[in-house]
């Protein structure tokens, strides 16, 4: 993290292990990049995962022991993982006003129907290409549910937007799409979540990035994302009915108790509603909003926001 550095060495007892796991991750990226190929963290695990002969030694025992490496490699090299040939499970999907070519095929994401785009994990330019790009704005979206709310009511058409869905906590491959649109056609990008602290987490992550992946936050972050809802304070402000708030839990709580104290909710606006939402004692998910009318989210809620600018930093 930041200028720090870590050595690894071979004739360390206590390095060989991890040194001997780091060569065979950049020695199977170099392969399969040679070949021209792609494959998945998952497949470079079981690729490189075998017995040590004569000894009862593995490589690799789990996954969890290559993931890490595969970062190291990153760090090392400072690149990300797509360069290397390397890709993880397609998670997301994006619709608007944005023509891209993926790969060699031209891909219209305002005629993707009810599905949309689906976001592979490399999004870098050698795999896809803006070629055309007119819209105001990004709405990142955690719920694919509403989602496709908004999608079915042409939310991206009469706002002039692209709207993307991450389908909980979004996977590199959307976050980094995300940052690209943002730096490369200085879109605005807004997060709407649930209000509660793990919709208040992912905002963090699409702002901030991952603490895991801190080297890649000038790729995987966007720092001037802004916070659109939902807020624990919109159940006055939207006269949103209380019975379709749900009671904080102890760990609701605690959680919200260490948020205060991190960087990127230190602003007076956060701090204002996380206090507000342990004094009300409730959080709620976006569903909520349709105790106010199914389409209440996309004529109403999201458009007034918007015109108001009403954000959190």
């Amino acid at each position: 993290m930041g200028g720090k550095k870590s050595e690894r060495y071979y004739l360390n007892v206590a390095h060989t292990k991890k040194f001997m796991q780091t060569l065979l991750v950049a020695a199977e990226c170099k392969k399969i990049m040679d070949q021209n190929v792609t494959t998945s963290i998952r497949d470079l695990y079981y690729a490189l995962k075998r017995t040590i002969p004569q000894t009862k030694e593995n490589t690799f025992e789990e996954q969890s022991e290559s993931d890490p490496i595969i970062e190291d490699v990153e760090a090392m090299l400072d690149t990300l993982r797509e360069k290397l040939h390397l890709k993880a499970d397609r998670k997301g999907y994006m619709a608007g006003g944005v023509v891209i070519n993926d790969s060699g095929d031209r891909i219209n994401c305002a005629k993707m129907g009810s599905s949309g785009w689906a976001i592979p994990s490399d999004v870098e330019e050698e795999m896809i290409k803006f070629e055309d790009v007119k819209a105001d704005y990004i709405l990142v979206i955690e719920k694919d549910a509403v989602w496709q709310r908004l999608n079915e009511d042409r939310f991206w058409r009469k706002e002039n937007c692209i709207i993307i869905t991450g389908k909980g906590q979004p996977a590199r491959g959307c976050r980094r799409l995300v940052n690209r649109l943002h730096v490369e056609h200085k879109l605005p990008v807004y997060v709407l979540t649930d209000a509660d602290p793990w919709g208040y987490y992912i905002y963090s992550v699409i702002k901030q990035g991952s603490i895991n992946l801190s080297f890649l936050s000038d790729r995987l972050g966007t720092p001037d994302a802004k916070f659109i809802g939902l807020t624990t304070m919109d159940v006055d402000k939207f006269k949103i009915p209380r019975n379709v708030t749900i009671r904080l839990n102890k760990g609701d709580e605690k959680r919200i108790k260490e948020m205060r104290n991190y960087v990127w909710f230190k602003p007076k606006q956060w701090q204002n509603e996380l206090k507000h939402m342990l004094k009300a004692g409730h959080k709620l998910e976006l569903e909520a909003l349709s105790a106010k009318g199914i389409k209440f989210i996309s004529q109403n809620y999201l458009p007034e926001k918007i015109k108001t600018q009403d954000f959190l930093p």
